[in-house]
């Protein structure tokens, strides 16, 4: 039995891509496959997945500098015949893992892209460090054995660095979330959603300000930022409308978050990193059956949206359009029960992750 570690010093052990999909996808095969984490909740076995923690370090600069280094150690340790490693700050750290293996990259966004946009980088900084980590990342490339890519664009990318093996196994629910939506139950009180990282750039202000104008409740599950951040959101007089649950396991969103709403919210702002993604954030709320208000600056929202008819697209920073499409669907039942049959339908038979699932398979087979 082929032995298979991946690698995250900064996801959570449960993390949608990483555990629900390509592990449990991975064992289901007939791989004996391990998870390597940083998030300081110890080690364990779940669903046949030995999971090793080698403790959460809090600091950016020292993850940067140190957790990197602790978790590829760990992987080191359990001499796999495959390493299939998430983040980019293991890029240069997780080649030594490659003389007797196979080392995968597994490349959820544009890494370089992130460093035009991150807020904690100073403006000034910004250029010369993505073209630092366009540098690191062709080269590393080229001395794995594949990258898999979340969208067609990042595979592009990479494909064009020659010499490299990429493929696209897109971001997709997995079937079964679908199926278990077939008869979605009526929510009473109208409720808007959203699920992620809580950063100024994913329109986190403009939620708070639509749904209140629109009269609807928002309900927030995800992370902050930063501190700072978090505590200027808290002081808008429209936060008494928000019920925040703090970060959520991708294993209870659909009950705690999903279950309850009657919408979702994709208010992404335009972003060298955001234009060509695939927001896993669109699809789950189309797996459960969510008409979503979603922003038209993003290509992936705008054309499922419009073609599925599973929503509205809208300018996400013109707060009154927003608010004026929420009304829409909470005011317009029939609307929102036709948008939320074709959400599931085209989730079911369209974007789910069975159809990736077989790609991740063939890949690891090839090698």
């Amino acid at each position: 039995m082929k032995r298979v570690v991946h690698i995250t010093s900064v996801h959570q052990r449960y993390d949608t891509r990483i555990f629900q999909k390509e592990c449990l996808s991975l064992r289901d095969a007939g791989y004996e496959v391990s998870l390597v984490v940083a998030d300081g909740k110890g080690d364990e076995t779940f669903e046949g997945i030995r999971i090793y923690d080698v403790g959460k370090e809090k600091n950016r600069i020292k993850r940067l500098l140190f957790t990197s280094k602790k978790v590829v150690e760990k992987a080191r340790e359990l001499n796999a015949d495959i390493y299939h490693y998430h983040d980019p700050d293991l890029l240069i750290a997780a080649r030594s893992l490659s003389l007797n293996a196979h080392l995968i990259f597994d490349s959820h966004e544009d890494f370089p892209a992130l460093m035009l946009q991150r807020d904690y980088i100073p403006d000034f900084l910004r250029k010369t460090l993505f073209l630092l980590a366009k540098r690191i990342e062709k080269k590393s490339a080229r001395q794995m054995s594949a990258v898999v890519c979340a969208t067609d664009n990042i595979r592009d990318k990479f494909l064009s660095y020659e010499r490299v093996n990429a493929v696209t196994i897109k971001n997709y629910p997995r079937l079964e979330i679908t199926e278990n939506n077939t008869h979605k139950k009526e929510v009473n009180q109208p409720i808007a959603c959203y699920v992620g990282g809580l950063t100024p750039i994913r329109g986190v202000r403009e939620m708070i300000l639509s749904c209140e104008k629109a009269g609807v409740r928002l309900l927030l599950a995800g992370p902050f930022d930063s501190e700072e951040y978090f505590k200027e959101i808290r002081q808008m007089p429209e936060w008494k409308n928000v019920e925040y649950l703090g970060y959520v396991e991708s294993t209870q969103v659909k009950e705690k978050v999903y279950d309850r709403a009657s919408l979702g919210l994709v208010l992404l702002h335009d972003a060298p990193n955001h234009r060509l993604a695939i927001p896993i954030k669109q699809l789950e709320y189309m797996s459960c059956g969510l008409p979503s208000v979603s922003s038209k600056q993003i290509v992936f929202c705008k054309e499922v949206v419009e073609k599925e008819n599973c929503g509205i697209v809208v300018n996400p920073l013109e707060i009154d359009e927003v608010a004026k499409a929420i009304k829409t669907i909470i005011d317009n039942k029939d609307l929102a029960k036709q948008m939320s049959e074709n959400a599931l339908n085209a989730a079911q038979y369209r974007y789910n992750w069975q159809s990736q699932e077989a790609e991740l398979k063939t890949l690891y087979k090839n090698l």
